[in-house]
């Protein structure tokens, strides 16, 4: 196994870790931030197995296909355990809204499914990269620093820390919307072309 498919492997191992600290995270503080950490680590280690796939010439199908699944399993259980109330703190009023977790979690899904519809149909299983994705994926790991501070952002600035976590949790669908959009057009055009790019 090539090193860039052993880190995302590495990744997709993480997340019940990722999971488990968020699940604990309002019995400490400490499992607030491991849980952060963890995220940006996971998001550090997402660009790096590209790169190092890319100037290493190790791009394999293996890998098209795990490293969108690390990104979505990643996605999927950080906002819906996100969003559970009372998650982070003993305030149940403080959570993810459901409208940025439906959001995040609605394009990881009909991103996959769009994946595997080109695989049947046109038998290439890749992902589609842009800059709205790639600016996506990075505000969603923002998302989930900031929320997991939110608890001790809310208390050291009071109601300017809403203004910044409403500011974060906006631009992240409104990016997310984009770049689904954007996958669709690309989708769209390949499923006419029979998988092949101009």
């Amino acid at each position: 196994m090539s090193w860039p498919n052993r880190i995302t492997v590495t990744r997709l191992l993480m997340v019940p870790v990722f999971i488990l600290l968020l699940l604990n995270a309002r019995d400490h503080w400490g499992y607030r931030y491991g849980a952060a950490a963890l995220a940006g680590l996971l998001g550090l280690a997402d660009a790096a197995d590209g790169i190092l796939a890319r100037r290493t010439g190790s791009v394999t199908k293996v890998g098209s296909i795990l490293d969108p699944l690390a990104d979505y399993a990643l996605t999927i259980s950080a906002m819906v355990t996100l969003s559970i109330p009372g998650i982070l703190s003993e305030d149940r009023s403080l959570f993810l809204p459901y409208w940025v977790s439906v959001t995040l979690v609605s394009r990881a899904l009909l991103m996959l499914g769009g994946m595997v519809i080109l695989y049947l149909l046109c038998g290439v299983f890749q992902g589609l990269p842009s800059v709205a994705g790639k600016a996506a994926t990075v505000m969603q790991v923002i998302t989930v620093l900031v929320t997991c501070a939110s608890p001790d952002l809310l208390r050291l600035l009071g109601d300017w820390a809403w203004t910044i976590l409403y500011a974060v949790w906006g631009v992240t669908v409104m990016l997310a919307v984009i770049s689904l959009l954007g996958y669709i057009r690309v989708g769209s055009k390949l499923l006419a072309a029979g998988g092949h790019t101009e």
